[in-house]
């Protein structure tokens, strides 16, 4: 019997025999082709912190011409964001697993080759549209390849890769600082390896039988879920089938106010996480330098790191925890840790004191770590039936990095016109909405199959 903390388990994987080696590396394989890309993301974006440290200096670059940098990777995500989603929901996950892939080759080799600025701009737009076509098809691909009783510790795994990318970019950035003026140019070219990689992952995965079965392709959907799970019996595979053929729920619907709600979790928090993340991580490593917090580039890449180095522990925390705690919880006290640890550090940068700076910029990183850093994802596709799946995971990207390219391009605007503790303050309060919101619009997925969770009372449509 179910009770309020033990959610019903509809569509949960059926206890039948022993899983065949070949299923374990089937779902593994999924597993890292979801890893893998958000390292990307991690790599990509976060190689740019460091990468500013010898390009303002080649090319003297001013407050303007850096946001503008910072944000074409960003608003090209914005429009693959949207458009990825789209696509998934429409031609399916597996066909979009290399193009987006291809374009990003195409980006970094732009970008690393650029003589100008005009080029840079170009080549960090394509890297970004590439990365945001990406995004909605690894949320839908670990939602739709996970068992139920596990879906959040494989969340929270990809979570994990951003930041792995994360560190690799600043590890690879700092060890490039040495190669000269033209270091930048190795630090973007750099991001192909790891492409390269993703590409050999994402060979021969199965299209997600649920997409299958909606879309009424039953024989080509049993074939697939018989790969991912050939323990199953027939009795099974057809249980499975039922449930995940449901009924297509139009567009329509998405206007009720039981949906808006569900979509207003998904977009909020995730819009505030990179309105504050994007704006603190990007200049995370120009702010120590230019504030006297580091004496040198390589000294300011070290210490971006460590603090990358917290969110991942934070992340390892509740690795075991998520799908025992839920992502409601969490996500409530990360935002909260985020804007109370920008809250010290607006303080403690006006004082001046160095060892409050460090701490409460450890608080906050702490923070996005044990909550935001992972659940805006998992929110964001868990909560929608799978012919919107896509289509609304890639509209919260989109709304997310709208927000990042509002704090990419204003951010040191702000910083050089109003100073670093009232920038922190706005960021601070920011973080309390992401918050507020997540407690509002609150929709629990802990322990529930993806359809239990389209199960929603809304009337029939013309009614």
């Amino acid at each position: 019997m179910n009770t309020p903390d033990d959610p019903p388990q509809v569509g949960s994987q059926p206890a039948s025999g022993p899983v065949s080696a070949g299923a374990e590396r089937t779902r593994d394989r999924a597993l890292w082709a979801a890893m893998l890309g958000m390292l990307l993301d991690g790599y990509d974006l976060s190689i740019m912190a460091v990468v500013l440290l010898p390009l303002h200096g080649a090319w003297h670059l001013h407050a303007t011409e850096t946001g503008l940098l910072m944000a074409m990777a960003l608003f090209g995500s914005l429009l693959g964001g949207l458009a990825g989603g789209v696509l998934t929901d429409r031609f399916g996950r597996r066909k979009l697993l290399f193009p987006d892939i291809f374009l990003y080759i195409i980006g970094a080799l732009v970008s690393a080759l650029s003589p100008d600025l005009v080029l840079l701009f170009l080549g960090r737009f394509l890297t970004g549209l590439a990365i945001g076509l990406d995004y909605p098809l690894v949320a839908t691909i670990v939602a739709e390849y996970s068992q139920t009783a596990h879906r959040g510790n494989r969340f929270a795994w990809v979570g994990l890769a951003w930041y792995v990318g994360a560190l690799l970019s600043t590890g690879v950035g700092w060890l490039l600082l040495f190669s000269g003026s033209g270091s930048w140019r190795w630090m973007l070219g750099s991001a192909v390896i790891p492409a390269l990689l993703l590409l050999w992952v994402r060979r021969d995965l199965p299209e997600s039988p649920r997409w299958l079965a909606r879309r009424g392709d039953t024989m080509a959907a049993r074939e697939a879920l018989m790969r991912l799970h050939p323990e199953y019996t027939s009795a099974d595979l057809t249980t499975q089938l039922t449930l995940f053929q449901g009924s297509r729920q139009p567009w329509r619907r998405f206007l009720h106010r039981a949906w808006l709600r569900r979509l207003l979790l998904s977009l909020l928090p995730w819009f505030c996480l990179d309105v504050v993340g994007l704006g603190i991580g990007l200049y995370f490593p120009m702010v120590l330098r230019s504030n006297g917090l580091v004496g040198s580039d390589a000294g300011a890449a070290a210490v971006n790191a460590g603090f990358l180095m917290i969110s991942a522990l934070g992340i390892i925390y509740v690795l075991p925890r998520l799908d025992r705690w839920g992502r409601i919880p969490l996500q409530t006290a990360g935002f909260g840790m985020m804007s109370a640890g920008l809250a010290l550090f607006a303080l403690f940068s006006w004082t001046g004191w160095m060892a409050g700076v460090y701490l409460s910029a450890a608080i906050y990183t702490l923070g996005v770590g044990i909550g935001p850093g992972v659940t805006v994802f998992a929110l964001a596709v868990e909560i929608f039936p799978t012919e919107w799946r896509a289509s609304a995971a890639g509209l919260a990207t989109g709304l997310s990095r709208l927000g990042a390219v509002f704090s990419a391009v204003l951010f040191p605007i702000f910083v050089k016109r109003w100073g670093i503790p009232l920038v922190l303050v706005i960021m601070a309060m920011v973080a309390l909405l992401g918050m507020l919101a997540t407690v509002v619009y609150r929709v629990e997925s802990r322990q529930r199959s993806l359809e239990d969770l389209e199960e929603v009372t809304v009337p029939p449509v013309g009614s």
